[in-house]
């Protein structure tokens, strides 16, 4: 969404608090339960895939997504519902870490580029599905974060040609999907920005595992 900065927060926080922080929330799910897929969602992934089979995303020349790029980018940025149940508990989970200065957290922003998608899009699809939680989003107790650790080292404990080539597809998606005219094109910035997206989940996963601590991942929007 244009003019709007994501924010991706990865966090540890105490396995009690992981375990008991959905149930805070249950009265606000409400007799209907938490929302479906928007409508025609179903048919997106596999439209996704169809259309954008041998199709650019990026158009590196202008700095812009192609119109396959812009349909990833929704597609991704609609399989997180908007619900108060949801929204409440991404307000509750970052604001745990002020009372637990110990724990581990990382934190990335990107005006219009879209963290999420630009994580899914440089490790691809096989990758991607071994990360926890769905697009981006988990809360797991100390036991799940134990269970998820294995899957997510393989996807993100990268090194030589494929961890080069992951932080510059990343690189490439922030840098071509960003909307803000005042960004200063420092590749350095970006360079770095992108090794946190890559590292950070990991290392708060780790750190998580080693103290027996819970974890969370959310993304939101200012």
């Amino acid at each position: 969404m244009a003019g709007t900065t994501e924010v991706r927060v990865v966090g540890a926080l105490p396995d009690r608090d992981a375990a008991e922080l959905p149930e805070r929330f249950l009265h606000l799910v409400g007799a209907d339960g938490l929302p479906g897929w928007p409508d025609g969602f179903g048919e997106t992934p596999a439209r996704v895939g169809r259309d954008c089979a041998g199709e650019a995303l990026l158009r590196p020349e202008s700095r812009s997504l192609t119109p396959a790029g812009v349909r990833f980018a929704d597609f991704v940025r609609a399989a997180s519902q908007e619900h108060p149940a949801t929204e409440a508990m991404r307000d509750a989970s970052p604001a745990l870490l002020a009372d637990h200065p110990f724990a581990a957290s990382r934190t990335v922003e990107a005006r219009g580029a879209g963290p999420v998608a630009a994580l899914h899009y440089a490790l691809g699809a096989a990758a991607a599905a071994l990360l926890p939680g769905w697009f981006g989003d988990f809360l797991l107790t100390a036991d799940e974060v134990r269970a998820a650790l294995p899957d997510a080292a393989r996807a993100l404990d990268l090194d030589g040609e494929r961890r080069d080539r992951v932080l510059d597809r990343i690189t490439a998606w922030t840098t071509c999907a960003g909307d803000d005219p005042d960004d200063p094109d420092d590749p350095d910035a970006r360079y770095a920005a992108a090794g946190e997206l890559l590292d950070g989940p990991l290392r708060v996963l780790r750190h998580a595992a080693d103290t027996g601590m819970g974890a969370f991942a959310c993304t939101y929007w200012r």
